[in-house]
């Protein structure tokens, strides 16, 4: 019979007591799932706030619209939600911008003993293959023809009376009546006549249609959607 003195005895107890809780802690709790996703969206924050710090509002635009989608109720996603509407319209603002200078094409070719620059236009609806349904809207600069600005056709070109002229509207706005000259070298083309004051209408405006006669299909009205013009581009016109 073991007594209460006897070393095994002692070393019972002990046991015992371990095994009654004397252990260790347990671990603390994990983050809930609400708290991890707070974290997150407070890291895409940071991101978000930098971006459009940097001005770079194309991808704050995306990062924000992620926030307040993926993480909805959370401090991130309201705060962003002060300001993306904003940022999203001057994000769409740009882009249409973008779109609009894209409509434009710039050359620089070697011409006599100088350069001849172009900035073209397609029509809206033009193909971009060759054929008669094409049709651009042309400023030309050159080194010995000085400027020009005309609408040119891949096939047949234009017919136009003796007492030449186009009806041109800016933005929708009312007729004009410009003067034009048919090459006599027999290029598919017609010129406007007052060369730097349509460039001059053209940098001001967004729109313009202009009513033409085509000499194998009759009447037809051309179509430009003109904003995205850049006078930086267009070297040695008056403006």
């Amino acid at each position: 019979m073991l007594g209460p003195r006897s070393p095994v005895f002692a070393m019972t107890v002990l046991l015992s007591l371990a095994a009654c809780g004397g252990g260790r802690p347990p671990p603390p709790p994990g983050p809930t799932p609400a708290q991890v996703q707070a974290a997150q969206a407070a890291e895409k924050l940071k991101m978000y706030d930098q971006l459009r710090s940097g001005d770079k509002i194309d991808l704050a635009a995306e990062i924000g619209n992620d926030i307040v989608t993926r993480f909805a109720g959370t401090p991130a996603a309201d705060e962003v939600a002060k300001t993306l509407p904003e940022l999203q319209q001057r994000a769409k603002v740009a882009g249409e911008t973008r779109r609009l200078e894209r409509l434009w094409t710039y050359q620089e070719t070697a011409a006599g003993k100088g350069k001849q620059y172009h900035a073209s236009i397609h029509a809206k609806g033009s193909p971009n293959t060759e054929g008669p349904q094409r049709v651009a809207l042309l400023i030309r600069h050159h080194p010995e023809w000085g400027q020009s600005t005309y609408l040119m056709r891949d096939e047949a070109g234009f017919a136009c009376a003796r007492d030449c002229s186009l009806t041109l509207r800016f933005d929708g706005g009312k007729v004009e009546r410009w003067a034009a000259t048919i090459p006599p070298t027999g290029e598919p083309a017609i010129f406007i006549d007052k060369n730097e004051a349509l460039v001059a209408r053209l940098l001001k405006s967004k729109t313009l249609s202009i009513d033409t006669e085509w000499k194998d299909q009759g009447k037809k009205t051309l179509e430009f959607d003109v904003a995205g013009l850049q006078a930086a581009k267009l070297p040695a016109v008056k403006k």
